[in-house]
């Protein structure tokens, strides 16, 4: 097994310049590991999305490497081997990921005959389950079932004592590996902000009641403890004849771990797809305003140009009108004022003037550059 010595500033610098999953790849080492070892250091890692925001050059906030005298300066890195992850010349990330937690939950995940220093959300658990008796419901009946808010566990009572002690080691274990658990809205194994929905349950078993004159069937517990994951499709880990659930927690635990990095990578996808459906309906978006824009725009240079060539016929036809009344001597002064008046108007239907109007300030030019079309009609 090769190893490296890296700085604890080398390793921060080592993050922030390449997503995990590809730094991970580069030195043969699996996701969660560098994670475990960043936190044990105490190094910030990027928050979701940050390399997206860096693909589409957005800004990005980088957070500064705490001063940290308790950790670690340095630390030497175990890098697998390719044989170590090879198995039958195929890549086995799963095998490989129980392989490294089992030694690494060695001493975590052995079962003490009794609850031992117990975690408060199995305290809590014990506590509430007392309150309850078996319930009549017929895909429960003869179980106990946590209330909302506590540990999702349905046991028959005489499972009690071993569902605790379960839940109680296999939560240190999931402690001991960086992640955490969550009692909001159901029992979830959080895992990089990924949360995993899961449950402990007792088997129920179908028992054929013989009767006069037809048989019938009831449900009773089996002694059969399983262990599910509420996924697509989902996954459950139980009992059989020859391995406890207790012993599966290594398993379990990688199949989660591997689980969480799939959907991360999923939500990962789904936020580069919403990215750029974002930018492409922008775009979009921009394109149709700018063309309504320039739309408006045309049609108003197309209007006032017609409208400045109609300005240009009526000061032509006052004009002639007044060259007419002077050739023929007949400019009174009631056409003089006229003119003037004509002109004004003139200079308010002109857009280059723009000219105020006090009676026709309220009025719309286009009212006077497009007359209505009349209703009236010839008759013969």
């Amino acid at each position: 097994m090769k190893t490296q010595e890296v700085t604890r500033k080398e390793l921060y610098d080592l993050v922030w310049e390449n997503p995990m999953s590809k730094l991970a790849k580069k030195y043969n080492l699996s996701d969660n590991g560098l994670r475990k070892v960043c936190k044990r250091l105490d190094i910030p890692l990027p928050k979701n999305g940050y390399w997206q925001k860096i693909q589409y050059n957005k800004k990005v906030c980088k957070e500064k490497l705490p001063i940290n005298n308790t950790v670690e300066t340095s630390i030497t890195l175990k890098f697998r081997d390719n044989s170590e992850t090879i198995i039958n010349g195929i890549e086995n990330e799963l095998n490989q990921l129980i392989k490294e937690i089992k030694n690494e939950l060695n001493e975590t995940v052995i079962f003490p005959e009794k609850l031992t220093k117990p975690l408060q959300l199995i305290i809590d658990a014990k506590n509430d389950l007392k309150t309850k008796e078996p319930a009549h419901y017929h895909h429960i009946k003869g179980l106990l079932n946590t209330s909302p808010g506590i540990l999702n566990i349905t046991v028959a009572p005489q499972n009690v004592k071993r569902a605790l002690l379960f839940m109680d080691v296999f939560i240190k274990a999931i402690q001991k590996r960086g992640h955490n658990v969550s009692i909001k809205e159901g029992t979830k194994v959080v895992i990089d902000d990924i949360q995993l929905n899961i449950g402990l349950r007792e088997r129920l078993k179908r028992t054929i009641v013989k009767g006069r004159y037809w048989d019938s069937s009831e449900l009773n517990p089996s002694n059969i403890l399983t262990l599910r994951l509420d996924t697509y499709p989902s996954v459950e880990w139980a009992d059989s004849n020859t391995t406890k659930l207790e012993d599966k927690i290594p398993n379990i635990i990688a199949k989660l771990e591997l689980q969480a990095v799939k959907e991360k990578k999923e939500t990962i996808e789904r936020e580069i797809r919403h990215l750029e459906y974002e930018r492409q309906r922008k775009i979009e978006e921009d394109f149709k305003l700018r063309k309504e824009q320039e739309i408006v725009k045309i049609k108003k240079l197309f209007s006032d140009a017609e409208k400045f060539d109609k300005a240009t016929i009526y000061r032509n036809f006052i004009a002639a009108t007044e060259q007419k009344a002077i050739q023929e001597n007949n400019l009174t002064e009631e056409l003089k004022e006229w003119i003037k008046w004509a002109n004004e108007k003139a200079d308010w239907f002109d857009p280059f003037t723009n000219k105020e109007d006090e009676l026709l300030n309220d009025n719309d030019r286009e009212e006077f550059h497009k007359p209505k079309q009349s209703n009236n009609y010839y008759r013969f």
